[in-house]
């Protein structure tokens, strides 16, 4: 998937406006859910599709914070996503993450 696209889509994931409260705290997991043209990005009240190729078999929710300030550091124009036992990996860095 493009790195653009990514950080825009936690962007949209992460607004403020569309996070549910929870008395004082706000929402903390993203997920990563497969759709017929790739990954959608979502949290409970917004979501984002991402054009990607590849295999997702279940959602995968993980950090929405330390996604977003990951995506803008990984290298290049291109992202490529994986999940195995527990880990989020964005190209070679990986996060804790949980299969829904």
């Amino acid at each position: 998937m493009s790195k653009r696209d990514l950080i825009d889509a936690v962007g949209t994931a992460l607004r403020r406006s569309t996070l549910r409260r929870n008395g004082r705290q706000a929402e903390r997991e993203i997920v990563f859910a497969a759709w017929a043209g790739g990954l959608s990005v979502r949290s409970s009240n917004a979501a984002m599709d991402i054009a990607a190729t590849g295999t997702w078999r279940s959602p995968i929710a993980t950090s929405g914070a330390a996604v977003r300030r990951l995506a803008p550091a990984l290298q290049g124009v291109e992202v490529t996503l994986s999940y195995c036992e527990g880990q989020l990996a964005f190209n070679t860095t990986r996060l804790s993450a949980r299969e829904l």
